[in-house]
């Protein structure tokens, strides 16, 4: 199993590193007319469109900016600097992690990995709403309270009841599985009366206010529902399969990935969803199906699973889900961002961006693992 996780490591690194020449670009901007008024101009959101990388013209201020791409290894190298450190540190630590607290640290993992995507994918929502009400930048406990709660609700009914069911020793001493369901829906009951109570008692109550609230409300409840909903069941999967079917499926994601990069770099020339992602290629997408069927059961025989019994039939199953199904969580995570107006969901990790960045793939392979064991193993 060590050797496996070394494995992803390598892997990750190379991804990462990999990945980082086709960012760098250098960006110049030359001045066509006179120039721009001294006045500051207030900082408007800007649609993200697929207009040409090389040459974009700003009809506003008259000014052209021509992007072109280095001649030499300097911003290659730089990239690599700035990408490589923290990967490798993300990756070892996982590695010791996983190496050390077995179990126990997966889970503790996956609830500071939701915290962190619920945290980021609100942030975006909530700054796109003040750029395009002109909002002061200002977190109003009332709401900050409202969104945590929403989270913490679908915590308690997901990880949460999760964890304490799956341990024997908590489920002697805790409360009953219906008992955890009244809970929840009580702090979903609460949760509604406290959001149309404020909503309609607000000193701008109107149209307009309950259309900017709701939209607000409905992409955070959407986040809540595809990050938390879907990574909870990695901690059912951890308790009752082991870590096996956790680092599996991660490492077939990362091959996917990886060879979609290779295939895309060599032989790209059909844009899949260009409108979403850019860079992923027609030929990327189908070079690295083919990788992962390819790596799938010897990858799996390698990491003990040699005695299990249907194991291509497993090994397959598990391609097929993450070379064709997960991808598009990527393409999902990438519509958020273009349609709040940003690039990343956070700088945590940097030279990656946040947490979703570089979760949203594994996240949709979580519940079909569980739900596939559960069937067939």
């Amino acid at each position: 199993m060590k050797s496996c996780i070394l494995i992803f490591l390598l892997l990750g690194i190379f991804k990462d590193v990999a990945s980082s020449s086709c960012t760098s670009a250098v960006t110049t901007a030359t001045s066509i007319s006179s120039p721009p008024s001294l006045t500051p101009k207030k900082r408007q959101a800007q649609p993200w469109t697929t207009s040409s990388p090389l040459l974009h013209t700003d009809t506003q201020n008259s000014q052209r900016v021509i992007t072109k791409t280095p001649r030499g290894g300097n911003s290659k190298m730089s990239n690599f600097l700035q990408r490589a450190p923290p990967a490798i540190l993300m990756l070892l630590l996982t590695y010791i992690l996983v190496s050390k607290t077995g179990a126990t640290g997966i889970i503790g993992l996956v609830l500071l990995l939701q915290v962190g995507m619920y945290n980021e994918t609100t942030s975006i929502i909530e700054e796109y709403h003040y750029t395009i009400n002109a909002e002061p930048r200002v977190s109003k406990l009332g709401e900050v309270v409202e969104k945590w709660w929403w989270f913490l609700t679908v915590l308690s009914g997901t990880s949460v009841k999760n964890i304490l069911l799956g341990d024997t020793i908590l489920k002697d001493l805790m409360v009953s599985e219906k008992l955890l369901d009244l809970i929840t829906y009580g702090m979903g009951a609460v949760g509604l009366l406290v959001a149309v109570v404020g909503m309609a008692s607000h000193v701008s109550a109107g149209p307009d206010m309950f259309r900017n609230y709701l939209g607000k409300v409905a992409a955070s409840h959407f986040a809540l529902l595809f990050l938390i909903g879907q990574s909870s069941f990695w901690i059912k999967t951890v308790q009752e399969y082991g870590i096996l079917w956790i680092i599996y499926p991660a490492l077939l994601v990362i091959i996917n990935d990886t060879m979609a990069y290779v295939f895309g770099v060599l032989l790209g020339n059909h844009k899949l969803l260009p409108r979403l992602s850019p860079k992923k290629t027609v030929e990327g997408f189908v070079g690295a199906a083919f990788s992962t069927f390819a790596a799938s059961i010897p990858l799996l025989k390698a990491m003990g699973g040699a005695d299990l019994s249907n194991l291509k039939q497993h090994a397959v199953a598990m391609a097929v889900f993450t070379s064709i199904v997960a991808p598009f969580g990527g393409f999902l995570a990438s519509a958020v961002k273009r349609a709040h107006g940003a690039k990343d969901f956070g700088t945590l990790i940097p030279g990656h961006g946040g947490v979703v960045d570089r979760f949203d793939c594994q996240i949709v392979t979580a519940p079909f693992v569980y739900l596939y064991l559960q069937q067939f193993l």
